[in-house]
């Protein structure tokens, strides 16, 4: 099971990068719609999700007393429904500025590096330390693959829609 959901998120990471490749420059900072935000936001929200969080499958942890992958149909479950809005932490919501295509294909790229290498790694079975405000502490190393992999097939079916919109 883990090499499923590792072969997914690896997938997800690829796709972000096909999808964003896709967009013109010269739309990639435009708003589609009323409240929504531009596609270089999208993938900055994606890249600011997993910047530096291998550092944490890299940390070790306790190990949980739990089946390791308890939470992941829950995460599945409220991350692929589209329908449901969500909001951001704020210190995950994008900068309201023009970001270069270039630079976030290269930080998009390099986190993807560093994300896979961290958890090919990873003792699924671990719970890392998180903030106690983190909506997901508790979790096991496993439960957030799940949660990297299904947060960033949600924001791929968001830039999907941004680009049509776009069109």
């Amino acid at each position: 099971m883990p090499q499923q959901i590792i072969n997914q998120l690896e997938n997800a990471l690829g796709d972000t990068l096909v999808i964003l490749s896709s967009i013109p420059e010269e739309k990639l900072n435009s708003v589609p719609f009323k409240g929504s935000w531009t596609a270089a936001q999208v993938c900055r929200h994606i890249f600011k999700s997993e910047d530096g969080i291998d550092q944490l499958f890299n940390a070790p942890a306790p190990l949980a007393d739990r089946n390791p992958a308890e939470r992941a149909a829950e995460y599945k479950n409220i991350l692929l429904d589209y329908e449901k809005k969500m909001t951001s932490p704020d210190y995950l919501v994008p900068e309201n500025i023009a970001f270069e295509k270039e630079k976030l294909k290269a930080d998009l790229e390099q986190a993807k590096e560093k994300v896979m290498k961290a958890v090919s790694d990873a003792n699924f079975n671990e719970v890392p330390t998180l903030e106690k405000d983190n909506p997901l502490q508790g979790s096991t190393k496993l439960e957030l693959i799940h949660f990297l992999a299904y947060h960033t097939i949600r924001h791929n079916h968001q830039l999907k829609t941004i680009k049509e919109k776009l069109n």
